[in-house]
């Protein structure tokens, strides 16, 4: 990382516009580069132009995730090729019992032919912090067969890596380091490993014939939390969500029963807001809603009976969610919930237009409150509402051509078109039934 930042800085130093620029280390495998320009070309196009320049450059650097925004479109060709989509947390008293747990649990879940990439960390962030090494498997067995001893194929291989600090010598009262260094030390790698020959006591040779270069998971660290250690079994699933959560819980489930006391497996919380089957909190936050639109509506209409009326309205429509995902066999998921919450504000807001309109027509033209006014008001208000109600569903129309792939925005979409639908039924023929109003 250090040899590229390196060449990004003397590229960037070229150019006379940029005023200065500040490299910051926050971690062994990050850093930022802060670039400020001269006041004349920081209102010019020149910004445009070095982003351009920067990310081309960037890309052929290579070897690591550059990402480069502040002018124009943001720019980034990290892969996150290190992203795991399942996870599970290992929690115990003892941090090397835990490990050997993870890693019998690791070797069951591999069972699956959909289960790979498995890892076992001390975190499930998107963002992984694993470092690897590159590790030399020496197998003594097959130097002895080859005639070759220990010392001898790690002297051939040290040859051709070799790199020594020497004695400093002064030139012009400097002093002057000295490195002797082989000319193949930057250009072997694993691949020269397994195919290219080198010299070595028997003749030449490749040097895989004595061993394997694989690459290892090294530089975990260790996390406590509430007295027990933890760590996270990470692993990709190929398959559908629905699928891969039943393997898991099967496996947690298995898994459990063979644990000690003070050991435990469980699939982590999500540090995102999801409609948690366990959690009822979210219930709790619709009736704040309702709370809510109950004060607003009691103050608007001056009235503690005509709100009621009003909120009414939002359980008849989500009876039009449910029908929707039990008709069509759709999956209800988190977007299902959310249509709820979109249900709340549209439904109520279309019964709040007729009665504060059926209000004003009582207020101002002293009429009373009989089933003829609430007609007058409806026929004022329900061509604005089934608009509202047609470009709404419209709207939400791209969510639904994508299919059920869209995770989340196919069932929010689907649960609120469906509910603003069966809304209309309600407004037109429970609404009036619930004000009572007088013939």
């Amino acid at each position: 990382m250090n040899e590229s930042v390196k060449k990004m800085e003397q590229y960037i130093s070229k150019f006379a516009e940029a005023e200065q620029f500040e490299t910051r280390i926050s971690g062994y495998r990050n850093s930022y580069i802060i670039l400020s320009f001269t006041k004349e070309a920081e209102n010019s196009s020149f910004p445009y132009i070095l982003k351009s320049q920067l990310e081309s450059k960037a890309i052929s650097l290579g070897g690591m995730d550059w990402s480069i925004w502040g002018v124009g479109k943001g720019f980034s060709n990290s892969l996150n090729s290190d992203f795991r989509s399942n996870h599970i947390l290992l929690t115990g008293y003892n941090y090397h019992q835990l490990y050997n747990y993870a890693r019998q649990l690791e070797h069951q879940l591999l069972k699956y032919d959909r289960v790979e990439k498995t890892e076992i960390t001390s975190s499930n962030s998107w963002y992984s912090d694993s470092r690897y090494e590159y590790n030399l498997e020496i197998d003594k067995n097959l130097l002895a067969v080859n005639n070759q001893g220990y010392a001898d194929f790690t002297q051939s291989l040290f040859t051709v890596l070799y790199s020594r600090n020497l004695n400093p010598f002064y030139n012009k009262n400097e002093l002057q380091p000295v490195a002797l260094i082989s000319n193949e030390s930057e250009t072997y790698n694993k691949w020269n490993f397994y195919n290219m020959p080198v010299s070595t006591v028997s003749g030449d040779k490749k040097l895989s014939f004595g061993g394997k270069i694989s690459k290892q998971l090294t530089g975990k660290s260790i996390e406590k939390k509430d007295q027990v250690y933890q760590m996270y079994l990470n692993y990709n699933f190929i398959g559908p969500g629905p699928l891969a959560e039943m393997v898991q819980e099967r496996e947690l489930k298995a898994f459990n029963e063979v644990l000690p006391l003070g050991f435990k497996a469980q699939k982590p919380e999500s540090p995102y807001f999801f409609w948690d089957k366990k959690d009822k909190k979210q219930y709790w936050l619709l009736l704040l809603i309702i709370t809510i639109i109950w004060f607003i509506t009691s103050i608007l209409f001056e009235s503690l009976l005509k709100p009621l009326a009003v909120i009414v309205l939002i359980p008849i429509s989500f009876i039009g969610v449910f029908l929707t995902f039990y008709l069509f066999g759709f999956n209800f998921d988190q977007g299902g919930f959310a249509s709820f919450i979109l249900l709340c504000g549209l439904v109520v807001n279309a019964a709040i237009y007729i009665i504060n309109d059926m209000n004003n027509l009582v207020s101002r033209k002293g009429r009373s409150e009989t089933i003829q006014t609430y007609v007058r008001a409806f026929n004022q208000k329900i061509i604005t509402i089934m608009l509202t109600i047609l470009s709404t569903v419209l709207g939400l129309v791209p969510f639904i051509w994508g299919g059920q792939n869209e995770v989340f925005w196919f069932a929010f979409a689907v649960g609120a078109s469906g509910g603003l639908i069966f809304s209309l039924i309600a407004i037109i023929v429970f609404l009036p039934l619930f004000l009572r109003l007088r013939i």
